[in-house]
């Protein structure tokens, strides 16, 4: 209650200095663009009076807030273009536009800006920590494939795995995994991740992948500002305004492997204020995925031992698919009211439904058969403050587990609220961040029959946090940013992580950066309360047949001992510790080139399912009490020398006292992990663009739990070259993926990632104003490959696309 009336006084006293600020001064607000009318983002807007500078974002948009009433003169300055503006008259409690035409001649490079890194829009070259941008333009390349993680998967240090159409994980730095959640991924603020198991499901994305905006990733821990798994970085997605992108768009894609799928979105105003978004899209067609159940050929032919001695190392599952076809339907309603002093009220709806796809986890594939993602979010933004809620919920009616053919059952939902206000001080020269963040979490997977299929019962997770961050520009060029955040949860002990960056900008194109980190990742609903069966029961009656002389009548019921898998709701969180150096430079405006180095220290991994490492919760089995000392000790030397050591070590009592195996999770391992990050962006004309990069990853194990293979699920090396050709009426992109082969161990796949390389086309041709053609094919060499041990066979996926646009 009192947390509750302190969060009340806060937004209270945010409300009133608000309306403060509002009444005693005004506002300057723009946009520069070119000649075409396109937004030029990275331009530096400065105040000369008041020596208050900012940058324009990615759409040249840019505002300077609380400015006293007066004249003053602007001056607008990018690479080596300057222009001024002069006679800017600002009034009290009032918005005074300036927008700028400009026909400079400047090159991607020079007007790359980012957010994410801060929570303010600053110039790529000035972030406190190493980040990616992906371009509208090549968001808009690979929009009819329906896939947006494959926008990274060429990105310096991204350890990018596909197992089938929908199904991907990506990580940065080491330790991928079947169900990876070390990247935190928001879209315009709002976690779609799976409650259960906190990886994500990009099936269910409910926008064509060319309404993105932005789409920012940035590498390295970022607990500091974002909080619990933000451990690998952070993917900050934010969709168009539908006030900045009116009008409507359709788009028919199809293409290899039955493939048909259609987009379609129209946005505009109505009143004076008032804007809409409107869109929805429908997709169909096969997948890599096959039926690895009896009678079926297992896809990969390898010729390696197994630990059960045979061949090719995939587990054959109980039952066929359930579905050999996929279908995805999505939608969503965007109403924006705009009011004085910029200051903008969101409402938006939306949802997916899925039929079909298959995700790899630790205990096998999962079928996803009957899925809806209902969700739903309210913003409402001013200068110095935002204000957000969201709902998002999973309704998983039918989900079958490949390996044993049971149903499995997901209702869960997250409410979430996040107040963030900022201002400066000194002349902009100390810039501050803060805010308060709280959600509620629940899951429910009992079916229809109100049984429970993955946990005993249903839980509800509380969290709350504070964050802050500070930024000091100690002189014109060396700024120091130092900020922390306290999470506090119904899951974990309460989490204090903090983060200090200097960044040092010479020549106003090239910078240097220092960074340290500590962040953390939550264990996520299954690894806490997991309650199923790893397998069929074992039948042990022939060591009680064999005992029974000794035993007295006395039953030990050995005919039927179930395998149980069970959570650990002693988990602890997995931390880790990073110090980073890095450079990021641009070039004679054409080359932008950044190299990272980073080191991280990270412990208390959770484990794979293992026996006998809860002892407190399962003891070594004991047998019946009516038997003497003497004839339990027989009984356990018994089942010690004759059962396998990892049957044994899971060996336990259930209530009643029969017997059970155990596997559960625990906390184990330290590991150092090292790495360096290349990449570059070569501008050598206005159409055409280079682009590469290269990551070198190590690790060295300095814990390690016997029975557990902690291993990185990455490579040791990997590199990515592409090139891009653009005018006006057509545009054309050859990348290609090279990975060196590494080891894979995630669950109940163990086995080995051979050398890849993935090389992907893609084009558009503008037919006139208002039609486009184009085509995108993946993996267009057609080098079959599995990218994760378990996932499927990939292949080449060719598809065509037409949209009209009005």
């Amino acid at each position: 209650m009192l947390t509750r009336r302190i969060q009340l006084r806060f937004l209270f006293l945010i409300l009133v200095a608000s309306l403060s600020f509002a009444q005693s001064s005004g506002r300057i607000a723009g946009r520069v663009t070119n000649a075409s009318g396109a937004g030029v983002g990275g331009v530096a807007v400065i105040i000369n009076e008041l020596s208050r500078a900012t940058t324009t974002d990615s759409q040249g948009s840019y505002r300077f807030d609380a400015v006293p009433a007066g004249t003053y003169s602007l001056t607008f300055t990018a690479a080596e273009e300057t222009e001024v503006r002069s006679g800017v008259t600002v009034a009290g409690g009032q918005t005074t536009p300036v927008d700028q035409s400009v026909t400079w001649t400047l090159t991607f490079a020079d007007a790359i800006t980012v957010y994410s890194a801060s929570r303010r829009t600053e110039r790529i070259v000035e972030a406190p920590a190493a980040v990616t941008v992906v371009s509208e333009d090549e968001l808009e390349l690979v929009s009819a494939t329906g896939q947006l993680p494959k926008v990274l998967e060429y990105a310096p240090g991204v350890d990018f795995t596909q197992s089938g159409l929908y199904d991907f994980n990506f990580n940065t730095r080491g330790f991928n995994s079947s169900l990876n959640r070390r990247i935190l991924t928001l879209i315009d603020g709002r976690d779609p991740s799976v409650a259960f198991l906190g990886a994500q499901e990009w099936a269910a994305l409910s926008y064509p992948i060319d309404e993105m905006a932005t789409v920012e990733l940035v590498r390295g821990p970022g607990a500091a500002l974002y909080g619990p798994n933000a451990f690998n970085g952070v993917l900050n997605m934010v969709t168009k305004r539908p006030s900045q992108e009116p009008g409507g768009k359709l788009q028919l894609s199809g293409g290899e492997l039955g493939t048909l799928r259609l987009d379609a979105r129209h946005a505009g105003m109505f009143g004076d204020a008032w804007s809409y978004r409107v869109l929805g899209g429908y997709q169909q067609g096969d997948d890599f995925t096959r039926p690895r159940n009896a009678g079926n050929p297992r896809e990969y032919g390898l010729q390696i031992p197994c630990t059960s001695g045979t061949y090719n190392c995939l587990p054959i599952e109980a039952v066929p698919l359930a579905l050999r076809d996929v279908q995805i339907g999505y939608g969503g309603l965007r109403v924006d009211r705009e009011f004085d002093l910029g200051r903008l009220l969101t409402f938006e709806v939306g949802g997916a439904t899925l039929e079909g796809p298959t995700f790899l986890t630790g205990i096998g594939r999962v079928q996803v058969t009957d899925v809806t993602r209902p969700w739903a979010r309210v913003n409402f933004n001013t200068a110095r403050m935002n204000v957000m809620a969201y709902y998002d919920a999973r309704d998983a009616n039918t989900q079958v587990a490949l390996a044993s053919g049971a149903g499995l059952f997901e209702d869960s939902s997250n409410i979430r609220g996040e107040i963030q206000v900022n201002d400066s001080f000194a002349n902009d020269r100390i810039r501050l961040v803060g805010g308060l963040s709280a959600n509620q979490q629940k899951v429910d997977t009992a079916n229809p029959q109100g049984v429970h299929t993955l946990m005993s019962e249903a839980k509800t997770e509380d969290q709350q946090a504070v964050f802050g961050q500070a930024e000091i520009a100690i002189t014109d060029d060396l700024k120091l940013v130092a900020a922390a955040r306290w999470d506090d949860s119904t899951l974990h002990e309460a989490q204090f992580s903090p983060k200090a960056a200097l960044v040092y900008t010479f020549n106003n194109n090239h910078a240097i950066r220092a960074n340290y980190n500590q962040a953390f990742q939550v264990p996520n609903y299954s690894e806490f309360f997991l309650a199923a069966f790893a397998g069929a029961p074992i039948n042990l009656s022939a060591i009680e047949n064999a005992l029974r002389p000794a035993l007295g009548g006395v039953p030990l019921n050995f005919s039927v001992v179930p395998l149980l898998a069970r959570g650990n709701p002693n988990l602890e969180v997995e931390t880790i510790d990073s110090w980073e150096l890095g450079y990021s430079g641009i070039l004679g405006g054409k080359l932008y080139f950044t190299a990272d180095y980073y080191q991280n220290k990270v412990e208390n991994f959770v484990t794979d399912l293992l026996p006998g490492v809860d002892p407190l919760t399962y003891p070594a089995y004991r047998p019946p009490a009516a038997l003497s000392p003497a004839i339990q000790s027989l009984v356990i030397s018994t089942l010690r020398a004759n059962l396998p050591a990892v049957v044994f070590a899971g060996l336990s009592n259930l209530p009643n006292g029969n017997p059970a195996v155990f596997f559960t999770y625990t906390n184990a391992g330290k590991v150092e992990t090292e790495g360096v990050e290349l990449g570059l962006n070569f501008y050598v004309t206005n159409n055409w663009i280079v682009d590469a990069s290269y990551s070198w990853f190590d690790f060295e194990v300095q814990q390690q739990l016997t029975g557990d293979r902690l291993l990185p699920n990455a490579p040791e090396n990997k590199y990515n070259v592409g090139v891009t050709y653009r005018n006006p009426r057509f545009d054309v992109s050859l990348k290609n993926r090279w990975v060196e082969g590494f080891e894979w161990a995630t669950g109940v796949f163990v086995g080995p990632i051979p050398d890849y390389q993935v090389a992907s086309l893609s084009g558009g041709w503008n037919v006139s104003e208002d039609w486009k053609v184009g085509l995108n094919i993946s993996n267009a060499f057609n080098d079959e490959h599995y990218e994760a041990f378990g996932g499927d066979l990939l292949s080449r996926r060719a598809l065509g696309f037409v949209s009209y646009s009005w």
